[in-house]
């Protein structure tokens, strides 16, 4: 699976806590048990269990999963455990992720709907295809179209369904019989550095992409306007929530 770098983990980490759902934190909060087990795939260096343990009940459990044992390494807390999504996954109470679903394919996520059978799963800032620039470049539908293509590429875990994922991940759950809540969580980009960081990733992957399409000028006049404090971005995400339906007991007739 493609892998991310812990410096852009951290970048990007005060924009995630900012996106995320509280409400739909709360709604799986209120499905786990106290001392539950939780999850969280692709767990990289950590940063969920810090913002999404203060809704959990008391004694919540944590296991970390990554293949990177360098990301895990920096993780505070949980147990950490080394190993690859693409096999066999761990049991839990329930499944959290951050910035994961987007990245894996159809066959994938119909694996961890089938693997957590019922059991409640969170899945944080998916990817769903929206940009929104505060200022309109005549090359932003060419870029953004060669981008959405390459977010689509093979990256570890079939091909990736990018900003599809949100929506397939809950037509799968809701088939299973979840219920199923989104939300949006959406980054707004006004930080230079972030903001920079996040034009030149579409920039590099409209480029590869697409190699006769002139991304290094619509990187350039993005970095200007980044540079003068004129530019504003929001990249659309969703939450996605799936818990299944708790059955009502059966009464016997006397």
């Amino acid at each position: 699976m493609t892998g991310f770098s812990a410096d852009w983990l951290a970048l990007r980490a005060p924009a995630d806590a900012a996106a995320r759902s509280r409400a739909l934190a709360r709604m799986f909060a209120r499905a786990l048990r106290p001392g539950a087990h939780v999850a969280d795939l692709g767990a990289g260096r950590g940063a969920l269990t810090g913002w999404l343990g203060k809704f959990l009940p008391k004694g919540t459990r944590w296991t970390l999963v990554d293949g990177d044992a360098r990301l895990l390494s920096l993780a505070l807390h949980g147990r950490k455990r080394r190993m690859s999504l693409g096999g066999r996954l761990p049991e839990a109470d329930a499944y959290v992720s951050t910035a994961l679903i987007d990245l894996t394919g159809p066959a994938w996520l119909r694996h961890l709907v089938r693997h957590a059978r019922g059991r409640p799963m969170l899945m944080h800032l998916a990817v769903d295809g929206r940009h929104e620039f505060s200022i309109p470049h005549p090359l932003d539908e060419a870029v953004l179209t060669a981008f959405a293509r390459h977010q689509r590429r093979f990256k570890g875990l079939g091909p990736a369904l990018g900003g599809e994922a949100p929506f397939a991940f809950a037509t799968m759950a809701r088939r299973a019989g979840y219920r199923v809540a989104l939300a949006r969580s959406d980054w707004s980009l006004r930080e230079p550095a972030l903001l920079l960081a996040t034009v030149e990733g579409i920039a590099r992957a409209a480029a590869e992409q697409q190699p006769f399409l002139d991304a290094a000028a619509w990187l350039h006049a993005r970095s200007r306007q980044i540079a003068d404090g004129k530019l504003n971005l929001v990249v659309g995400h969703r939450d996605v929530l799936a818990i299944r339906h708790r059955r009502r007991p059966t009464v016997r007739p006397a």
